[in-house]
């Protein structure tokens, strides 16, 4: 029940109002495979957290640009979303949040 709809200033915050079991479960949907490869969730993180600049997550990572290129593509092709899309991105972020909060 929400008390307090002040509170609710992101999505992080609204996806608190959502049972456990059912973030979980999004999650697991969305991230399907990807769930169990650290290394490619790190640099979707990463990717969303730089807004989709390429060479911002390549400089965040160390890594060279082209080495993000094909990690987001292997993201893309175990998540069968993609990632130049708002709509897509949206999902895995909130994909990405449900996961740290039932981790």
């Amino acid at each position: 029940m929400l008390t307090d709809a002040s509170a609710l200033t992101g999505l992080d915050a609204l996806l608190t109002g959502v049972p456990a079991e059912v973030r979980t479960a999004y999650s697991r949907a969305v991230l399907g495979e990807l769930r169990s490869n650290a290394v490619l969730l790190e640099t979707l993180e990463t990717f969303l957290a730089c807004d989709g600049s390429w060479a911002r997550a390549a400089e965040a990572l160390h890594l060279h640009v082209n080495s993000v290129h094909y990690r987001i593509g292997r993201i893309e092709h175990f998540t069968g979303r993609d990632l130049s899309r708002l709509y897509d991105r949206l999902d895995l972020w909130a994909a990405l949040l449900c996961r740290a909060d039932s981790a």
